[in-house]
């Protein structure tokens, strides 16, 4: 919003890929899907190296990161052609050497059992009404190291505060019967 008020360039949807540089987006693998960013002329060299393709750091379409989100169509067209010769696991791996931040997409079912994502506690597991066991919510995004943040409850179920809320508003037990019994609450 900002760039859009200040500098006016209205931008068009790209889907996941970046428009500020590139290349920065999701690329299927031969067994799944990655997210991979690159941002900034380190990473864009290290990119061009793990390619195989040395000429893009001459190309002055790729000249700096907005150059590269103005063509990161080519730059994702390449990356995606890497990507789908390797498994999800080769992928990370050869990023990871690289040192190019990268990480997998994960189904839901992935990112339940993923280890990282139970070791940074992302999720809670909460009771809810009427599901057989807890369920796994987004955690407080904010941890401090002497205060604790607690303040994580789920969604309530529909009317579940009702005559509590009638209460605060001065109803007593033979208002709220009858709001109930003509079908207002």
């Amino acid at each position: 919003m900002i760039e859009q008020q200040v500098r006016k360039l209205d931008r068009v949807a790209t889907a996941n890929r970046s428009q500020t540089s590139g290349p920065a987006d999701t690329f299927r693998t031969r067994d799944g899907w990655v997210l991979v960013q690159v941002v900034g002329q380190p990473l864009f060299a290290r990119f061009a190296a793990l390619i195989e393709a040395p000429e893009l750091l001459g190309d002055p379409r790729f000249a700096d990161d907005n150059a590269r989100g103005a063509h990161g169509a080519e730059l994702s067209a390449r990356m995606a052609g890497w990507c789908a010769a390797r498994t999800t696991a080769e992928v990370l791996a050869a990023l990871e050497r690289a040192q190019i931040p990268a990480a997998p997409v994960h189904s839901p079912a992935q990112a339940l059992e993923d280890p990282h994502i139970h070791a940074s506690r992302m999720l809670r597991a909460l009771d809810y009404p009427g599901l057989p066991t807890p369920a796994p919510v987004a955690n407080t995004p904010v941890r401090f190291a002497r205060t604790t943040v607690d303040a994580l409850a789920r969604a309530p179920l529909l009317g579940e505060h009702t005559e509590e809320i009638l209460r605060e508003l001065g109803y007593d037990a033979a208002a709220i019967a009858a709001l109930r019994a003509g079908g207002v609450v």
